[in-house]
């Protein structure tokens, strides 16, 4: 009887694990890329030797290098780039980074070097807004695209 109780008590714990086990590794498709008539965004692995800035922890959160490449016909200037990670059961977006024009001159091209990824997170978004040079008035119109990557 004792050994029924076991073996039905280990059934029950490790099918109830699965789950927790896939959810970890929800977004095993990065790296990878998503391109739009405007926009190429590729996320790629972190750049240089690993360091402790760009070290991944196992079971907390992985880091990687991001790359935003113009590729349209319109000539435009980049006003801002943010990052957010997605969680499943939770309604807000965790924000990872935000870049804009008042921080750094932007180009129509973009390369962060490393960011940390949870390891929970089911989806990365990716969120550019940019003006076209063309657009030359005092408060030039501004565009926005969201790029999300998942599993």
């Amino acid at each position: 009887m004792k050994k029924l109780k076991m073996f039905l008590l280990s059934f029950v714990l490790l099918s109830t694990m699965a789950p927790i086990n896939t959810f970890a590794a929800s977004l095993e498709k990065i790296p990878s890329s998503l391109s739009s008539k405007q926009w190429s965004v590729v996320i790629g692995k972190a750049d240089g030797s690993e360091t402790k800035n760009n070290k991944s922890k196992p079971n907390v959160f992985n880091v990687y290098s991001m790359d935003i490449k113009s590729i349209g016909n319109e000539d435009v200037n980049l006003v801002r780039i943010e990052a957010y990670r997605v969680e499943p059961n939770s309604s807000p977006d965790y924000e990872l980074f935000t870049i804009d024009q008042g921080m750094n001159k932007l180009q129509p091209n973009f390369h962060h070097a490393n960011f940390p990824l949870s390891v929970k997170a089911s989806k990365l978004k990716v969120v550019i807004t940019w003006t076209k040079k063309s657009d030359n008035g005092k408060y030039p119109r501004k565009y926005r695209e969201q790029f999300l990557f998942e599993q």
